[in-house]
């Protein structure tokens, strides 16, 4: 498959020719047709060049995620602008003054309100696909933030790479309840210009009225964090979910139990993603597959892209043994502001994964979260597996803290029902005795990131505190 050189514009403009009365963009207010979406991305773009908002230019804009934010959002691309996404619980300013880098922001956007601070003049020619279209922020859960710069060629290739591995559907309603300022929900937004669905973004996500939703737009599909799809089939039998199909399924690992549960409550075929903000996407599964093929790993790598398993001397893993996941292609980054990288170069992810011998990705930690324990690597993802394999488990996360006799040791902070007594015990009979948890500590809630991960950092500072 080859890339493809296109706006996200040039898509939304030839569906809504083809498809004018479809419902494109929906919330609590209404639904928005493939028409009426372009007409008011037109007319936004016109008034962005009379207030001096032109290509290239930098603007803010508070990721609230509804019909609003996804307009702006569409029209920053059609006239070649960067749209700088930041946190929605945070005020503009404090976000940006906040960062540890200065950015040329000509324009702060809130709602259907912009103010300009440094308007431009306009620049002839086409708006490039390859160029800077999105600054993103990574979610910063095991270090300090970095500004990710993603364009529309990113974006565009990764959906156009999905389309025969997603199950998608010409009536599908997607249900935007990820953040837009995270890659996993603006790949989910770009994707009603290139594939056409339409995508409805709820008042809130809390789980009850993310489930009345479904039942009363009819969702379809979905993108989600396996915490939330397992939330979901906890309280399903309360709702009609019949008109879910399909759903992407990635940012935190889930065991297979968990996997095939969640298929079976929610009557949903589940494809394994694996990606990350700097580069959207790097493997899938295929919805054809078998359920016990697609609950084993984060599916094949994605065909347009090269990946490579570094060990730590540099030499390419074989198959089956673990190393450094290393990629490139379409879907990764510009490069982290200001620098771009050189179009082919590798990326390392940070993350430790294999490759089995049907090409399947398996990951099995993050290479930052490795705990030294008496000189021998331990990660803390068997760990967390077999944690949450343990009925009554519903969250679990392990971090490495520091020992006088030796050096770390795995700590665990646990949600669920059973006792730190019960989960040693049931632990020594799954676990090697040098990655059992010194101790586990039970939790009333995990502290999450924004993208629905456990917050290493946070549970460290948690975890910090029972040390005597």
């Amino acid at each position: 498959m080859k890339p493809v050189n296109r706006t996200l514009h040039s898509f939304l403009t030839e569906y809504a020719c083809r498809q004018p009365d479809r419902r494109l963009l929906g919330g609590p207010e209404g639904w928005l047709t493939a028409a009426q979406t372009l007409d008011r991305v037109e007319l936004l773009a016109e008034r962005l060049g009379r207030d001096g908002i032109h290509r290239g230019d930098f603007v803010a804009l508070r990721a609230v995620r509804c019909v609003d934010t996804a307009l702006w959002l569409l029209t920053l691309q059609c006239i070649g602008a960067v749209a700088v996404l930041t946190d929605p619980r945070r005020e503009i300013r404090d976000f940006l003054s906040g960062l540890e880098l200065s950015l040329p922001v000509s324009a702060l956007v809130e709602g259907d309100c912009m103010t300009v601070l440094t308007p431009s003049a306009p620049e002839e020619g086409e708006v490039d696909p390859k160029a800077p279209g999105f600054l993103i922020f990574t979610s910063g859960s095991t270090g300090k933030p970095k500004a990710v710069m993603l364009s529309q060629y990113n974006l565009v290739n990764n959906l156009v790479d999905s389309q025969p591995l997603g199950c998608y559907h010409p009536e599908d309603i997607a249900l935007g309840a990820l953040p837009l300022e995270h890659v996993f929900g603006l790949v989910l937004l770009a994707g009603v210009c290139v594939l056409g669905y339409g995508i409805y973004f709820p008042e809130s996500t809390g789980l009850e009225h993310l489930l009345s939703c479904i039942e009363n737009q009819k969702i379809t599909r979905m993108n989600g964090v396996p915490s939330l799809y397992l939330a979901m089939a906890e309280q399903a039998e309360r709702y009609d979910l019949s008109s879910l199909r399909a759903g992407f399924i990635g940012g935190g690992p889930y065991t297979p139990e968990q996997f095939c549960r969640i298929e079976e409550v929610l009557g949903i075929t589940l494809i394994p993603v694996y990606g990350m903000s700097e580069c959207i996407g790097i493997a899938c599964g295929n919805w054809q597959d078998s359920q016990a093929l697609r609950a084993r790993g984060v599916g094949r790598i994605y065909s347009m892209n090269t990946c490579k398993i570094l060990l730590p001397d540099g030499s390419e893993a074989s198959t089956g043994q673990t190393g450094e996941i290393h990629v490139t292609g379409p879907a990764r980054m510009v490069g982290y502001y200001p620098d771009r990288m050189a179009p082919e170069e590798l990326l390392p992810t940070g993350d430790l994964g294999a490759l089995d011998g049907q090409g399947l990705l398996c990951i099995t930690g993050r290479k930052k979260d490795i705990i030294i324990r008496n000189g021998v690597n331990i990660a803390p993802q068997p760990i967390e597996d077999a944690l949450r394999s343990i009925p009554g488990v519903k969250e679990a996360c392990v971090v490495g803290l520091p020992h006088a006799l030796q050096g770390e040791v795995p700590w665990a902070l646990v949600v669920g029902t059973r006792t730190a007594t019960e989960l040693f015990a049931i632990l020594s009979g799954l676990l090697p005795k040098n990655q059992l948890p010194l101790e586990i500590i039970l939790g009333e809630q995990m502290p999450m990131t924004g993208s629905g991960k456990p917050d290493k950092m946070a549970v460290r500072e948690v975890l910090k505190k029972w040390i005597l």
